[in-house]
């Protein structure tokens, strides 16, 4: 009786443990770090509502908390703090460098990891190996952009002459390098390398120059404005040009220069029509006139929500650490599969050909 009567306060004090272990998990808590102040609240936005799309789709398997970042450091560190305090499970989000370096810090130290959908720095994920950073990518490099135009040109142009243009600065001589490497990897040569003085009102000397090469095919890393002009002035002179251009060409027009139609640009999807709601017989539902689709980060947003539901969900059902889900298994996505290298880099290629029709891009490869 003496020893049952020391059994009993014993199994007593376990059970509160025991009945903790057999309690259902709490639903996972996403945590949204993302600009939500000023001019940044409209990017910011975009991602509240991709992951908030998405996670409508999965009937409340999951619940949010949304930190504004601020698009600085001090609110990135802030963001981070409110997550860890709010026990998030995982983290979607961030746009801009300096506030995801200040928070993956205290964001590894709390075990959450982190998936990126706006920072393209390649920093980000270069150094991880000696940070050990919990951080995954579905955004593109920065050197995503130059191996977009290199297997465009290897494909369209490997059997022709062509040229490569900057306008001198860092970025664009920068980028034109990284092309030509990445061509001469595969035995490719551009026929001419040139480059010329921006914001000029006329570029007669370059169209000259060009003119007497004698190739008509150029990717040209520069602004839109400078490219119409290049292209009114080559045409002036009889020289009919292909054009090729990177994602500045998607930035303001110029009001004196129109581009002409033809011009190619290539650059990330930014409009996501598939990721619309659909109404009950699996059609888009009404919308009012003028109504644009999903836009922006809204569509990265949505494909890391899908992931991070379903790692979570396999972290818990393997009882695996969710880094490890991430590091190890590729993810279906509505915009494709992913999956990341050892850096973190998602192979989300979301790359694609656009043609100027004189009032708007228009993608031509249809994903």
């Amino acid at each position: 009786m003496r020893a049952l009567a020391i059994l009993a306060p014993l199994v007593l004090a376990a059970m509160p443990a025991m009945a903790q272990d057999a309690a259902p998990a709490r639903e996972p808590l996403i945590g949204i770090a993302a600009p939500l102040s000023d001019s940044q609240e409209i990017l910011g936005r975009q991602i509240t509502d991709g992951v908030t799309a998405a996670l409508g789709r999965r009937n409340g398997t999951a619940t949010t908390t949304v930190a504004d970042t601020g698009c600085s450091a001090e609110g990135g560190a802030a963001a981070a703090r409110t997550f860890v305090a709010e026990r998030a499970t995982i983290v979607v989000g961030f746009l801009c460098v300096e506030a995801i370096e200040a928070a993956l810090p205290i964001l590894k130290e709390a075990d959450i990891p982190t998936l990126d959908v706006g920072v393209r720095a390649n920093r980000l994920t270069d150094d991880k190996e000696r940070t050990g950073f919990l951080v995954y990518r579905l955004a593109p490099r920065s050197d995503a952009e130059a191996s977009a135009v290199a297997r465009y040109i290897a494909a369209g142009w490997a059997d022709q002459p062509f040229g490569l243009v900057d306008d001198g600065s860092i970025a664009a001589r920068g980028l034109t390098d990284k092309v030509r490497r990445l061509l001469a990897d595969q035995g490719l040569q551009p026929q001419t390398i040139d480059n010329y003085r921006p914001a000029e009102e006329k570029q007669f000397g370059l169209a000259r120059r060009l003119e007497r090469t004698g190739v008509t095919r150029f990717f040209i890393a520069g602004d839109r404005p400078d490219i119409a002009v290049i292209a009114r002035d080559a045409e002036e002179l009889g020289l009919d040009l292909s054009i090729l251009g990177s994602e500045r060409l998607f930035d303001e027009a110029s009001t004196d220069t129109p581009l002409p139609a033809g011009i190619i640009a290539l650059g990330p999807k930014t409009s996501f029509p598939e990721l619309e709601p659909k109404d009950d017989a699996g059609t888009s539902e009404d919308v009012e006139p003028g109504y644009l689709p999903p836009q922006g980060y809204f569509g990265t947003a949505y494909a890391a929500a899908e992931i991070a539901i379903e790692a979570v969900a396999e972290s818990r059902q393997a009882q695996r650490p969710l880094g490890d889900v991430l590091s190890t298994r590729s993810f279906e996505t509505s915009l494709g599969p992913v999956t990341f290298d050892d850096k973190g880099d998602g192979d989300l290629d979301l790359f694609r050909v656009y043609e100027w029709r004189g009032e708007e891009f228009v993608d031509e490869t249809g994903g």
